[in-house]
């Protein structure tokens, strides 16, 4: 029991829980200013730029004390950090190839911000995968598609990236309706509905109505076009065809559908 004691109560010890403590202080006190410097209430580029690089400084200052606090224990339990990685040989190349990897996201991760690749709440598209930034840091970034599935990116694999919400999605849509409505019967139906979509307050252009696109085996597609963000595109589409389906069941505007009949040979 006493050489417990003595232990917990021995420079080292102290020394080490006092390092410790300070730096979990100054890691929150980082992250306290980072959230309070951090604007959550505006979507602007600017902001969302701020906001960017207001989170990659402080991950880096981050990981700056998590290092000094490190060094400083080592150096107290008495085990020479230099001592160590000079001594290290392959294994001190095979660390050197890893620090160059995580050196490259670092500048990278620079480069982006710099170049305005993108901030956190774009909406990009890397590859096939599409979806919002929610996460920029230190060495890689995160961006999570409208299904939830997330992909996480190192910031040295992002050549090349195509960001959606610095231009505008105009959607055209096709709208199917039975031979027997007239085009005269219709028009007052799709002025509601372009009414309405207008005032779902997500298009960035008044939608217009573009007439007879195509005709079909059993309908006639009428087109009509809506202009938005591209980060409130598939919101939007799923208010148009909500839009939609309700006006033509208000106005008995049948949408055709395949139908099978089954004959049970008799």
């Amino acid at each position: 029991m006493n050489n417990f004691f003595d232990f917990v109560l021995s420079e080292k010890f102290i020394t080490t829980f006092v390092v410790i403590l300070v730096a979990i202080i100054i890691v929150s006190i980082i992250n306290g200013a980072k959230d309070k410097i951090e604007v959550s209430n505006s979507s602007s580029i600017k902001t969302k730029k701020r906001n960017t690089i207001v989170t990659l400084i402080a991950n880096i200052l981050t990981y700056l004390v998590l290092l000094i606090a490190l060094v400083i224990i080592l150096s107290k339990w008495g085990i020479n950090v230099s001592a160590i990685v000079t001594s290290l040989g392959v294994v001190g190349v095979i660390g050197g190839l890893a620090l160059q990897d995580a050196l490259k996201d670092i500048i990278a991760g620079c480069n982006i911000i710099l170049d305005d690749y993108f901030v956190v709440g774009d909406l990009v598209t890397f590859n096939d995968f599409t979806g919002i930034v929610t996460e920029f840091g230190l060495k890689r970034t995160k961006i999570q598609a409208f299904d939830g599935t997330e992909l996480t990116v190192a910031n040295r694999e992002i050549t090349q990236i195509k960001n959606l919400s610095s231009e505008d999605t105009t959607w055209y849509l096709d709208l199917p309706v039975a031979y027997e409505v007239t085009e005269k019967k219709l028009i007052p139906v799709i002025d509601t509905v372009l009414k309405r979509i207008k005032e779902t307050g997500l298009t960035t252009k008044e939608p217009t109505y573009e007439g007879v696109n195509n005709f079909n085996e059993s309908d006639v597609d009428y087109l009509i076009t809506a202009k938005c963000k591209s980060k409130d595109r598939y919101v939007l589409r799923r208010k148009i065809l909500g839009i939609v389906k309700e006006e033509f069941d208000k106005n008995n505007i049948k949408i055709p559908y395949q139908q099978v009949e089954i004959h049970n040979g008799k």
